[in-house]
């Protein structure tokens, strides 16, 4: 499995990183200046592609190793079926169940759990290589970068990247260029390696 999660992260980061020398081969434009919205989308683009990539490799690990977490992480996930929220439940409600083994029973509350799951902070990452035993301490060196990457994907998705600072010479939408989106790439990736050689 570990090497399943690690040639997908590696495929989904060529792909991130193919955004930028697209932008750099044919958008970039000789000059200097800022360049306009429309050339800067795919830069955009790739850092939302950039944190759906490391969600996919968080959620990996986790159907992975969840399902084989002690009881206090599995205490936080709600049988399948109950809705999101763990609560105790009666005897009864593992009817619809009969026959399944209960190993069989933990993943299915698991997988259902992770398709209602994102990593919006490295807060929440923390949190989930916490409950699957990963020393955060051997891989928390690249938190403060990825945060700034997680923050601008919200801004990105959740608000067009527009820049509603008033003012004189200000443009409607955020800067961004290469040389940012790199950094975050390559913090990335570097956050990913750590992760796995501790799996």
């Amino acid at each position: 499995m570990k090497q399943t999660i690690q040639q997908r992260i590696t495929e989904n980061l060529l792909r991130v990183r193919n955004l930028v020398f697209i932008y750099t081969t044919h958008l970039a434009g000789t000059g200097r200046g800022r360049r306009g919205a429309h050339q800067t989308d795919v830069l955009r683009s790739t850092v939302v592609l950039l944190h759906a990539s490391l969600e996919d490799f968080l959620r990996s690990l986790a159907y992975w190793k969840l399902p084989s977490a002690g009881k206090g992480t599995l205490d936080d996930i709600a049988l399948i079926g109950l809705g999101p929220n763990p609560k105790k439940f009666f005897l009864g409600e593992l009817d619809a169940h009969r026959g399944k083994s209960v190993d069989q029973l933990i993943a299915e509350s698991v997988n259902e759990h992770l398709e209602r799951s994102n990593y919006s902070n490295t807060q929440e990452v923390a949190s989930l290589l916490q409950a699957i035993g990963i020393n955060i301490a051997a891989v928390n060196g690249h938190f403060q970068t990825l945060d700034l990457a997680m923050a601008r994907r919200h801004q990105i998705v959740h608000r067009a990247d527009r820049d509603e600072t008033p003012g004189r010479g200000n443009h409607n939408v955020r800067s961004i260029n290469t040389a940012q989106v790199s950094l975050w790439i390559d913090a990335v990736e570097q956050f990913t390696h750590d992760v796995l050689a501790q799996v």
